[in-house]
């Protein structure tokens, strides 16, 4: 009963102002309540007003500053003729390079990065991909991001906490969606789904040898906390992980029980918290409802346990799940609807719990009970970040010139946790009107922060100094 007079008062918010609300997660537990406290987020930041935003994703530095990185809008365009008064967004200072900001005042301001630190032009001098950014930072606080242009994979590197990017190789391999992990000062592991390829540098990426093809994993893999110089864990499919302890040269899989498929891209939807436990996520719909479905890899007693489900705000159509993990079983799970009465509106919606791997409690009575994962629920965009259709035909979009075609939010949005603990959620967003009051030909990239509710982090992450080097000629950068 409690549950569902939570979420009647959460519809009922929605069709005015949404407010965000706790809501509990599994069955009811007569003896304890673990509902973390009501999670809330700010209103949305538009990092870059004037630049394209699609497919989205995020880095915190070492000295604390927020590193964003966007598709540049090639093969999100869309083609409607109605959009065309907004061109300049795509077509400004386009170089054939992902996009890059950053924001060292926690995300109220960005800063655009091109060549040596400028606010204009590229990244590098050599690489080149207008799309499929991704993020790794290694142990001494390196930033690596990645891009493609269809078929040639680039690798660049800052060595100055995200102010400029030195470093770059221009192919390191070809294929279609790459991902990127590091562990040890200056070695980043890239894995490409195109023939399941996993490649390693120890020179920041300027040079690369391969592991190998076919790897068990097949999306995004992440540090291994328990073996973090040579450990690594990626996904399987949707509901497994494989985990290596020698750099990728062998892997064990641990599969878990199935998660139902949703609408996910690339098997997305794994994040490793700091004790090395997993968890998997996927959003999307059937006959019922929307649903998004959660579980967990509890790493002493290497098992997975029972899949459950996060409470959903409001009645209506999930997709794009997206995880992220802080301290031992703290745990947020974001991800994207549009409601039932209202499926043309799209919002990003954002769950939060402090015991993802269930915990075990005494109750006054002398008995145990297992209290499963219990959820904080927000709906982090009371306004939409997009109306209408949203093509999830990749790049067969660009073929279809009306509403059906349009694919400025990319296939994802992603999410990260600031040095307090705070998640915040990257995202192209398609309501910014051009000039002469129509629709863009691209989506803008946004910033969502939480501003209340549970932390990922028991405590805040320490930050040093931003890093001052000279990577190219001309005057030390230290913009901090």
């Amino acid at each position: 009963m409690r549950l569902r007079l939570v979420l009647l008062a959460l519809t009922a918010a929605l069709l005015g102002s949404v407010l965000p609300v706790a809501v509990a997660g599994g069955d009811d537990v007569a003896c304890v309540d673990l509902v973390p406290e009501q999670l809330g987020f700010a209103d949305r930041v538009v990092i870059d007003p004037d630049r394209a935003g699609g497919e989205p994703v995020a880095v915190v530095g070492h000295d604390g500053s927020l590193n964003v990185s966007a598709h540049a809008g090639t093969t999100h365009l869309y083609k409607n003729p109605d959009a065309l008064g907004g061109v300049d967004d795509f077509a400004v200072g386009y170089t054939n390079q992902v996009l890059n900001w950053r924001s060292v005042d926690g995300g109220r301001t960005w800063d655009y990065i091109g060549l040596a630190g400028l606010n204009a032009g590229p990244h590098s001098a050599t690489s080149t991909g207008f799309s499929d950014p991704d993020y790794a930072i290694d142990q001494a606080g390196n930033i690596y991001n990645t891009e493609i242009d269809l078929a040639n994979v680039s690798v660049f590197a800052s060595l100055d906490d995200g102010q400029s990017y030195a470093l770059a190789n221009p192919e390191a391999t070809s294929g279609d969606r790459p991902w990127l992990a590091a562990l040890e000062d200056g070695e980043v592991f890239l894995y490409v789904n195109t023939a399941r390829q996993l490649w390693r540098s120890t020179d920041h990426g300027v040079t690369w040898l391969p592991i190998g093809v076919n790897v068990p994993i097949n999306a995004k893999p992440y540090p291994d906390p328990v073996n973090p110089d040579d450990g690594l864990i990626g996904p399987v499919g949707r509901s497994a992980i494989a985990i290596t302890a020698d750099d990728g040269e062998s892997w064990t899989v641990h599969a878990g029980p199935t998660l139902r498929s949703g609408t996910q891209f690339f098997d997305t939807g794994l994040a490793v918290d700091a004790v090395g436990n997993a968890y998997r996520a996927t959003a999307g719909q059937d006959t019922d409802g929307g649903y998004v479905d959660f579980n967990y890899f509890d790493r002493d007693a290497e098992a997975w346990g029972e899949v459950s489900q996060i409470p959903l705000p409001f009645d209506g159509r999930a997709m794009w799940s997206w995880v992220t993990a802080g301290d031992d079983g703290r745990v947020n799970v974001s991800w994207m609807m549009s409601p039932a009465d209202d499926p043309r509106s799209f919002h990003l919606v954002s769950a939060t719990t402090l015991n993802a791997t269930g915990t075990t409690v005494t109750c006054p009575d002398g008995s145990t009970a297992f209290v499963p994962p219990q959820w904080s629920v927000a709906v982090a965009t009371p306004d939409p970040i997009h109306v209408g259709a949203v093509c999830l035909s990749g790049t067969t979009c660009n073929l279809n010139t009306g509403e059906g075609g349009d694919r400025r939010l990319g296939d994802f949005f992603t999410t990260e946790v600031d040095p307090e603990g705070r998640v915040f959620l990257v995202s192209a967003d398609t309501t910014l009107e051009s000039a002469f009051g129509g629709p863009k030909p691209v989506g803008n990239p946004i910033f969502v922060l939480q501003d209340e509710g549970p932390l990922l982090y028991a405590t805040p992450r320490e930050v040093r100094d931003t890093r001052c080097l000279t990577p190219t000629a001309g005057t030390p950068l230290c913009q901090r």
